[in-house]
């Protein structure tokens, strides 16, 4: 299970951390640039997404997962659900 969610809580952490210091920098008068993580209070930049920007970091997360997902699914068919209940 930890395949399956720890790559989105990263991916979302590293992007709400850059989306504050966006929005702090817009709310300050300047503009970001994305290609260098810097305010830039002198010149206008030009949006880019996060994931043209880390396609590789996001595409890979987003792989993690998937093989989390099939591996619990896996071992959901092959153990079942939950644990055996005492027999007695």
């Amino acid at each position: 299970m930890i395949l399956l969610f720890m790559p989105s809580v990263v991916l979302v952490t590293l992007y709400m951390i850059e989306a504050q210091n966006v929005a702090r920098c817009v709310q300050g008068g300047g503009s970001w640039d994305f290609a260098l993580t810097v305010c830039d209070m002198n010149n206008t930049h030009e949006f880019s997404t996060y994931m043209t920007r880390h396609g590789i970091w996001v595409n890979l997360g987003m792989l993690v997962s998937m093989v989390g997902l099939v591996m619990g699914t896996w071992g959901m068919i092959t153990k079942g659900m939950s644990t055996p209940k005492d027999e007695g």
